[in-house]
């Protein structure tokens, strides 16, 4: 099986809704697979979305509608992107032999995939997190493995480092964090989870990063509903920007080069995710051109 690469630019995407009809799931994915190849990033990801309206009491600004199985709409409808697939797999409402199939064949298929778990405590999982660890490790075990990482967690508990190292020891080697807008908590864990290494002795892992373009206020609040921090200064801006979609993109970009300069510094593998999760033209344009100038950044 060919080695998957080294992460440093990815492109996320979502897929359509179950209730698409099929030739349209068919006409979005032929759109999807000529960008995804046009960009030159190192791998596509592809989400599984969950409901997380257990996570909060606060409504749910959009509504929950399940989407294509992301294993399965990598494998057939993007089957012509050329570069390797990262493919979520949320755990919770997968049970042991459900997860077991799927896993063995993303792992057949030379893809990589990222287990996510349970969006609370409250909820009833068919798998929890750590099951589905150890279920990759028998399983399959040459199934390349990334971890999701929260900046906004380890502000609040201060335990997110504890947390990527224990799947680093489960077999984790990259991770992807939730989109990021406050740079502060995220320079945080970086250093925490920098000297955490050094003091023991072990190689920082690559991080990417997820950058999203935010086209409406509505867009805005459901990222704080996912939450997402997003500081004051920064919600004054969008609020009050000619075009919040372009300011999103400007303050997305200079806060990965902010976050990529630190991390250099430090000799930190950072790389980005660009998110590209509405069908919207102005959207999808917006994460194009975000990813090239990332791409730029990434370059010097």
């Amino acid at each position: 099986m060919k080695s998957f690469p080294e992460l440093r630019l990815t492109y996320g995407l979502t897929p359509p809704k179950a209730t698409t009809a099929v030739e349209r799931q068919r006409e979005i994915a032929a759109l999807q697979t000529a960008r995804v190849n046009a960009l030159g990033v190192d791998a596509l990801v592809v989400y599984d979305l969950q409901d997380e309206s257990s996570r909060t009491a606060l409504a749910r600004p959009f509504p929950f509608i399940e989407t294509v199985d992301p294993a399965d709409y990598a494998a057939d409808h993007l089957r012509g992107v050329t570069v390797p697939k990262v493919v979520y797999q949320s755990v919770s409402r997968r049970d042991v032999p459900a997860l077991r199939r799927s896993l063995q064949a993303i792992q057949a298929r030379g893809h990589a995939v990222v287990l996510v778990g349970a969006p609370s405590k409250e909820g009833v999982s068919a798998t929890t997190l750590s099951e589905a660890y150890a279920l990759r490790s028998a399983e399959a075990r040459q199934l390349p493995l990334g971890g999701i990482v929260i900046a906004e967690r380890h502000e609040a508990r201060g335990n997110e480092v504890d947390r990527m190292l224990t799947k680093l020891a489960q077999g984790c080697s990259f991770f992807i964090s939730q989109t990021v807008y406050a740079v502060t908590s995220t320079k945080n864990l970086l250093s925490d989870l920098h000297h955490r290494c050094m003091r023991d002795g072990i190689a920082v892992p690559p991080v990417l990063v997820t950058l999203s373009p935010c086209g409406s206020l509505k867009t805005l609040e459901f990222m704080r509903w996912l939450g997402v921090s997003v500081p004051r200064w920064l919600e004054n801006d969008l609020k009050h920007s000619a075009d919040i979609l372009q300011s999103s993109v400007r303050v997305s970009v200079n806060l990965f080069e902010e976050l990529w300069s630190y991390a250099s510094d430090k000799g930190i593998r950072l790389g980005a995710n660009v998110e590209s999760v509405s069908l919207g033209k102005a959207e999808i344009d917006a994460s194009v051109e975000m990813t090239k100038q990332v791409q730029r950044i990434l370059r010097r």
